[in-house]
């Protein structure tokens, strides 16, 4: 219940801030396990994710959103998965993540591991390539592209989904290359619609 009106909130607010253009729809998927891995530049990102997908999607998110009460209570109603970036200790945050993908749901994940603006290009993370392999499930590469910088309102952004990456098809096992593939495949995306 919870989800479902926040989702609705979220969309109404971003109607004011944003002009949202979804490209490749038809490439989420209705049912089944997904991760979905979406270029990180901006706090809107996951929101703007959250309210474009009709499935539940469990963001793996910074642990330092859940420091305060009622933001822990928050982003757990949302699903949200804390993260620990600084200690590296991330077996908590996996099982959690494993247990979503095992039990058929959908997995936000930015590979880039924090926000990258102005171009700023980083080494992924590997956990996109692990989940990925581990578990069998298809990536969803996502490239989120914000235009018209200039305007202060209804600016212009494209949410472009491409084809689905089976992890295991591709010719390594090697999880930053996989990882970077699947960062590749967004930044392509990202770049035919810029």
């Amino acid at each position: 219940m919870f989800y479902t009106s926040m989702k609705w909130v979220s969309k109404i607010i971003l109607c004011f801030i944003f002009r949202i253009e979804v490209i490749g729809i038809k490439n989420f998927p209705k049912t089944d396990p997904v991760i979905v891995a979406a270029n990180h530049t901006s706090n809107y990102d996951p929101v703007i994710l959250f309210s474009i997908f009709n499935r539940k999607i469990h963001f793996l998110a910074k642990k330092e959103l859940f420091q305060r009460r009622i933001s822990n209570w928050f982003f757990q109603k949302l699903h949200a998965i804390p993260v620990d970036r600084q200690s590296g200790i991330v077996i908590r945050p996996v099982r959690r993540a494993l247990k979503v993908i095992e039990n058929g749901g959908v997995l936000g994940i930015f590979p880039e591991g924090k926000r990258c603006k102005n171009g700023e290009i980083v080494k992924p993370k590997k956990g996109v390539a692990f989940l990925g392999i581990k578990t069998g499930a298809p990536v969803l590469p996502v490239a989120i592209v914000y235009l018209d910088t200039k305007k202060r309102l209804r600016k212009t952004v494209k949410i472009v989904i491409g084809p689905m990456m089976y992890l295991d098809e591709l010719e390594s096992s090697n999880y930053t290359a996989l990882a970077e593939a699947v960062m590749n495949r967004s930044r392509e995306l990202r770049e035919i619609h810029e």
